[in-house]
């Protein structure tokens, strides 16, 4: 390989991590071929670390932007953390001391810019609301000027099987047999508690929201799932996508 070459192939490095994925647990993931994602930045989302194990695959970064799930989950997101396998990660709570975490501190709703870090790459950080759009304000701030859409359906059952209301939130009073909501069934398990999903008058604007700020500052966003409900977002196959 001369010279050349050599460039041209560090060029090509460079501007590939450039793309990051975000990894959504919609249910449409499960058609994804993990094997394609290799040599790409990829970011995992709350509960899915139960798959990584059993795929022995591990995305570049993991984050969790919901209160009660970060809570429910702790133990395991530091356990997550401890294990290394994982370059980087974000989480609203300050769970870990260690390198690869970084603590993305929200302010209450009405603040000035929802965010209060320390981390200097972080001070341009804004709550969108939901753990996808917020991961993808996360890559914003990492540098990413493309970001392509894995899982992001958005089309939620409310109340699935086994799940019981716990003051304002949810419970799993059992393991489902089947979630619709996931792309692994057992996605969430006896015992967890989370948020009503409220993927129409929730999760759907803070999606349009973040999708007029990415415009807004030049980033390219794809969403590659075949049956989202999101119509702010360019659309096309995940092998179009990463071949752009």
């Amino acid at each position: 390989m001369n010279i050349f070459q050599k460039g041209l192939r560090f060029f090509g490095t460079i501007m590939k991590n450039k793309t990051l994925i975000l990894m959504g647990n919609g249910p449409s993931l499960a058609q994804v071929d993990f094997d394609m994602l290799k040599g790409h930045d990829t970011f995992g989302l709350n509960s899915a670390y139960r798959a990584y194990e059993r795929l022995n695959w591990w995305p570049t970064y993991h984050g969790c932007f919901d209160y009660i799930v970060t809570d429910n989950h702790t133990e395991s997101f530091q356990n997550l953390i401890n294990s290394g396998k994982i370059k980087r990660h974000f989480y609203i709570r300050n769970i870990s001391d260690k390198k690869n975490f970084t603590f993305i501190n929200l302010l209450p709703y009405g603040s000035t810019n929802r965010c209060n870090n320390t981390e200097k790459d972080f001070k341009k950080f804004h709550d969108n609301g939901n753990s996808g759009a917020n991961a993808c304000s996360v890559g914003v701030c990492l540098g990413y000027k493309k970001i392509i859409l894995l899982g992001v359906d958005c089309n939620y059952v409310e109340f699935v099987d086994g799940c019981e209301k716990e003051g304002s939130s949810l419970k799993m009073s059992k393991t489902p047999d089947k979630n619709p909501n996931y792309w692994f069934d057992d996605y969430q398990q006896e015992g967890d508690k989370y948020n009503v999903p409220r993927g129409q008058d929730f999760h759907k604007p803070t999606w349009n929201m973040f999708a007029y700020r990415a415009a807004h500052e030049g980033i390219e966003m794809i969403n590659c799932s075949p049956i989202t409900t999101l119509r702010g977002f360019k659309r096309m196959s995940i092998k179009e996508a990463l071949n752009c």
